[in-house]
């Protein structure tokens, strides 16, 4: 991270998080974020605080359990809508997009038309490639890379209001002529998702890696060799996953190692709580103060509810509750 400023600034950065078909151990964060939140599409987003002309490097080691199958997410109504919109990249209102989100209807015949008329371009592949998005691949279909293949299925299931959205991490691959990596300096990989109501679960897809491999199936039966670091749903550009935090101008760089391995250890949330209340209070006025829940431990903690109580108070009892806390975040309560 850089501040160029001549004044102190906040910044963040994304780290790997749980999602439908992966669960995440962060083991250190150094140095530690001032707190981590969720957004609105499940990422982990760490938040630091720069001093002026001040880099910083932040390293993260942690672990994570891939499965094949997703777990159940019910979207809301808003959500839904929101997975509906068309976006910068994601041009769902292009007026070819929408006659071919008609023609086509459904997850299977749009991943098989992307699929089908997009060419893979190994040229491409470099840091300082241009994003097509979905209406540009369209123009020139002979000239595609992984994101052009998420681009065009998001916004044609967009179109045709399948709610969709992209996933950009690491994809293991013994052979990068079949199954391509094509994502910044440290060539990660970019694929879609999209949501079946009647499983209640999103999607991942790779229309990338079917073009490739020759007809591999990836639209039926998922790999255990996807590992997301972000996903964009309410955004088309942000957040940037680990690999492309590059410093302009720095030597190229490897910033993410990844190995596979067996072996995985679950471990359970680790909260504390501290207050923050003042000393004396006025007769007959409220009182109020905040309960600070810190999750000191590497796993997402579940949404819960905390209980408060005061001997001489009235109420003597409260039940306050908050939503998940994702490693080294912290959730603020008021109570009164």
């Amino acid at each position: 991270l850089q501040n160029k400023n001549l004044f102190p600034t906040i910044t963040e950065i994304a780290i790997p998080s749980d999602n439908n078909y992966q669960s995440v151990v962060i083991d250190s964060i150094n140095p530690k974020p001032i707190d981590v939140y969720i957004d609105a599409d499940g990422n982990w987003l760490a938040k630091y605080r720069l001093l002026p002309s001040e880099d910083q490097d932040v390293l993260v080691k942690g672990g994570a359990r891939v499965s094949y199958k997703p777990r159940k997410e019910t979207l809301t109504k808003e959500q839904k809508e929101t997975y509906l919109k068309s976006q910068k990249y994601w041009d769902a209102d292009n007026p070819e997009i929408k006659k071919l989100a008609r023609e086509l209807n459904s997850p299977e015949k749009i991943f098989e038309y992307v699929v089908n008329n997009l060419k893979y371009d190994s040229t491409r592949v470099k840091e300082t490639q241009v994003r097509a998005g979905a209406g540009g691949v369209l123009k020139n279909k002979n000239s595609a890379v992984c994101l052009e293949f998420t681009d065009l299925f998001v916004a044609l299931a967009r179109s045709a209001g399948i709610p969709a959205r992209s996933v950009e991490g690491y994809a293991n691959t013994s052979n990068s002529s079949q199954r391509p990596l094509s994502l910044f300096k440290d060539v990660l990989h970019s694929w879609p998702e999209y949501y079946d109501a009647k499983l209640q679960a999103w999607i991942m897809v790779d229309p990338t890696w079917q073009n490739t491999t020759g007809g591999i199936d990836y639209f039926n039966v998922f790999d255990f060799d996807h590992f997301a670091f972000v996903i964009k749903g309410t955004n088309s550009e942000y957040p940037v996953p680990a690999g492309g935090y590059k410093i302009p101008g720095q030597k190229s760089t490897q910033d993410v190692r990844v190995s596979v391995t067996s072996a995985f250890v679950k471990k359970l949330p680790g909260l504390s709580a501290s207050t923050n209340f003042s000393k004396s209070y006025l007769g007959g006025l409220p009182i109020k103060g905040e309960i600070i829940i810190s999750n000191d431990s590497g796993v997402l903690a579940p949404n819960q509810t905390v209980a408060v109580s005061a001997e001489k108070l009235s109420p003597s009892l409260q039940n306050l509750y908050f939503d998940k806390i994702p490693p080294f975040g912290k959730k603020v309560l008021t109570a009164s």
